[in-house]
């Protein structure tokens, strides 16, 4: 009897697993899962590396409950240092930089001090620059715009753009680069800005850069009354990089651009809205465009938020007020210095200091600030500057190839 078993087990041949049962197990794995079972077979490498599997990987991992995340740039810069390199040109005497994740058990948690780990070191990163877009990471090093992956640890470098404002030999020349997303192409592009301010005058060039292979800049024409520099980076939303312009004489502007078309759009800036930019944040809110505006939460507790609504650029504005038992938050900040860097999940924006070991968290609906510490201490001599940015809910393991 024993034989006769053996012997029809010899026979047994498993059923194969459906091709669409397959997909829908492998979208469940871990993103570290997946990079080791493309050499399973070329079968599994090109399905794993395609774009079709990288963007339904990335819809079931964003409706997966997952923990709330940041991820923060910490730039250390000797204080020796920084005096003499002029900002744009650290490249050429860089201080130290760590990307590190951020991840905290539940909106209540006063402390992610146990929760912060080191994703990424490396040297001159501008961390206020940090774009995060569906899963991937642009930043830039040396002027030139690097994409980086936290799913699968892989880091892109671009070419650096050939512009002739490089090409003169006076400072004050500026890069600053914008990610965006095409839902109807499905591509990704880098929107990137060069600003040359000499003797009071502007000048600036526009180079679009498509992520694919054979990739490469192009420059792109943009007619303006007035040449003006970015002052705060804003959300892409539907195929639109959303950024606050201005110039030496005129306030802020809303710069739309286009992805699909390569093309941009201005809208005005209400007037009320506080002209100095460092008191002023570029945030998306229920999936709109919005202003936040904090220029006197510390005087009087009261904060704006304009949102941008989508017939035609008119804006809808709502004052915060701020709780009297969390009055005390905000008593001994110095608004100069104060930044808004992201918008967390749950309409909360992330405020910081500079050489501060906390973050404030403010929440735009039930108009709650909350203290989030964090334990990253530096040496007496170094100069902290943390820039936050909100991980996206899902993983994007899309290759990156030029």
């Amino acid at each position: 009897m024993v034989k006769y078993l053996l012997r029809r087990r010899a026979y047994f041949v498993a059923p194969e697993i459906p091709f669409d049962l397959m997909i829908e197990i492998l979208t469940r794995l871990p993103a570290k899962s997946l990079m080791r079972f493309r050499c399973v077979s070329k079968l599994w490498s090109c399905l794993i590396r395609s774009r079709y599997f990288s963007n339904l990987y990335h819809t079931v991992s964003s409706s997966r409950p997952q923990p709330l995340g940041l991820y923060m740039s910490l730039n250390s810069v000797h204080w020796a240092r920084h005096l003499k390199c002029d900002s744009m040109e650290l490249c050429h005497n860089p201080g130290k930089s760590d990307l590190l994740s951020l991840r905290l058990s539940s909106s209540s948690s006063n402390s992610a001090e146990s929760s912060l780990e080191i994703d990424l070191n490396f040297p001159g990163m501008e961390g206020h620059m940090m774009f995060v877009l569906r899963g991937l990471i642009l930043y830039t090093i040396c002027r030139k715009a690097c994409i980086y992956n936290p799913a699968t640890r892989q880091r892109l470098i671009l070419p650096a753009v050939k512009s002739n404002i490089f090409a003169q030999q006076v400072p004050n020349k500026r890069v600053c680069n914008f990610f965006g997303h095409d839902p109807i192409n499905d591509q990704y592009k880098i929107l990137c800005i060069v600003v040359l301010n000499s003797k009071h005058r502007l000048t600036s060039e526009y180079w679009v850069f498509v992520v694919e292979p054979g990739g490469f800049w192009k420059r792109i024409e943009h007619d303006d009354d007035q040449p003006r520099f970015p002052t705060r980076q804003g959300p892409c939303i539907n195929g639109v990089i959303y950024y606050l312009a201005s110039s030496f004489t005129c306030q802020d502007k809303v710069y739309c651009f286009d992805v699909r078309f390569e093309e941009f759009r201005v809208i005005q800036v209400p007037s009320e809205v506080s002209k100095y930019a460092y008191s002023v944040g570029f945030i998306e809110h229920g999936g709109k465009p919005a202003i936040f505006d904090f220029t006197r939460i510390r005087e009087t507790g009261v904060s704006e938020l304009w949102v941008l609504e989508m017939n035609g650029g008119t804006w809808s504005r709502k004052s915060l007020v701020l709780k009297l038992c969390q009055k005390h938050l905000v008593d001994d900040v110095n608004i100069m210095n104060l930044r808004m860097h992201d918008t967390g999940q749950n309409n909360e924006v992330i405020l910081a200091l500079p050489n501060t070991c906390y973050l404030l968290y403010y929440d735009l609906i039930k108009n709650d600030l909350r203290k989030v510490d964090i334990n990253r201490e530096s040496p007496p001599d170094q100069r902290l500057n943390i820039y936050v940015k909100l991980m996206d809910k899902g993983e994007n393991i899309m290759p990156l190839e030029i």
